[in-house]
């Protein structure tokens, strides 16, 4: 059997399926493939044998803790002995076993030396993403974070809120606790043309963009430019969504006084998406940090994208 490189094992108790079939969910959506009894045991399996199997093969082991668990005995005890044994053959510094607790309930004695995320309070499912993002990297994986590619025609404020709550984008006006993701830049020149592959999002971008700043109409007629004499090879280029942008936001300013990584020219201090708000159009500045939405008549940069899966 091939180990799925993302791997997540979901180790639970039954009469907290339903939380714990959310967090399925969310990991899913996140570039994860977690592993669920419920949805990866096959008709005809040996079940225990099956989950014995996928816990020594999965890089990641959660256990999911509530006062349905912690005192439960069982199969959800062999599990855990089986996930602990194997994280004494790993390094001390390897990120392998994690308590994940669904509510407040008392961690137990032999797992309380592993940091446990608390899932149900705000941003815990952004510090388990991230604690498994950082545990992928220390053994040489990755797992793109899956960002949202197509447009959307009416983004609200509420909508954009959502957004840098889920992902901990920093916004300096709606999320200033937001930390930012932790990127994996790679800058590289494809037939003479500078670009930045992001191997946290699976995105490449414009190291630098248009010359000229440009009225919204004019931007999407700058990408059919650029699709249509194949910059840097590839003729999917397009505008970001915002998720997209605000992943280049940076918490802290960078020497050049942005918030976004030196691999990217100064001179784009904002940008276009492709996302609307009624009549006027979301931008992203990287001078001051935030996300807006302003008319379309204004100069803006363009900074194109796309997603190297689709090269």
């Amino acid at each position: 059997m091939k180990v799925d490189q993302a791997r997540v094992f979901i180790s639970y108790a039954r009469k907290d399926l339903g939380k714990v079939k959310e967090l399925y969910q969310q990991l899913k959506e996140a570039g994860f493939s977690p592993w669920q009894d419920i949805h990866d045991i096959l008709p005809g399996e040996l079940w225990h044998d099956a989950l014995m199997r996928a816990i020594r093969e999965a890089p990641f082991f959660l256990a999911c803790l509530s006062t349905n668990s912690v005192n439960k005995r069982g199969v959800i005890q062999e599990e855990l002995k089986e996930a602990l044994q194997i994280w004494l053959r790993k390094l001390d510094d390897d990120i392998y076993f994690i308590p994940v607790r669904l509510e407040e309930c008392p961690v137990p004695d032999a797992l309380a030396k592993f940091q446990w995320v608390d899932l149900h309070t705000d941003g815990g499912f952004a510090k388990l993403s991230q604690a498994l993002r950082a545990g992928m990297e220390k053994i040489g994986m990755v797992a793109p974070l899956q960002l949202r590619s197509q447009p959307i025609d009416d983004l609200s404020q509420e909508d954009v809120k959502a957004i840098l709550k889920k992902y901990e984008f920093y916004d300096f006006n709606s999320h200033w606790v937001g930390k930012g993701i932790h990127h994996l830049y790679e800058a590289k020149s494809i037939n003479g043309q500078q670009v930045v592959l992001d191997h946290t999002t699976g995105l490449m971008w414009q190291q630098s963009g248009s010359e000229l700043d440009l009225f919204y109409p004019e931007a999407k007629k700058y990408i059919d430019h650029l699709n249509g004499k194949k910059f840097a090879g590839f003729a999917d280029w397009r505008l970001p969504t915002l998720e997209e942008a605000m992943s280049l936001m940076e918490a802290t300013k960078r020497e050049n006084g942005l918030h976004i990584n030196t691999l990217f020219d100064e001179q784009h201090t904002w940008i276009w998406t492709a996302d609307l708000r009624a009549s006027a159009v979301w931008s992203v500045s990287f001078l001051y940090g935030h996300c807006n939405y302003i008319d379309g008549r204004y100069n803006g940069s363009v900074r194109a994208v796309r997603s190297e899966k689709s090269s």
